[in-house]
């Protein structure tokens, strides 16, 4: 058995919806996954090509401000593999 702590879980945990953003605008590739939005703030656990054997950066953030990181990466037309409606959608608490 796999103590979870010492191996970094890449794949999104029931209620996340894991976004990969592609590098670019000299930014690494990285790899975000978003818990659900309660009281409009975020859990959000994220890996980057610096980190990917790596436990995730974790953080607690408001709705706003994780979806400012999507919209940046949006206006910048980096590839994500989630539209950014469905993000929004995600934080808004509307999509399963």
């Amino acid at each position: 058995m796999t103590d979870r702590a010492d191996t970094p879980d890449t794949a999104p945990l029931p209620g996340e919806l894991g976004v990969l953003i592609a590098e670019g605008a000299g930014e690494p590739d990285r790899l975000i996954m978003l818990g659900r939005p309660v009281n409009g703030q975020v859990h959000v656990r994220e890996w980057s090509t610096g980190n990917w054997a790596t436990a995730p950066l974790e953080r607690d953030t408001s709705v706003a401000d994780a979806l400012a990181i999507f919209q940046k990466a949006y206006d910048a037309r980096r590839r994500m593999n989630v539209s950014l409606g469905d993000i929004r959608s995600w934080l808004d608490g509307r999509l399963a």
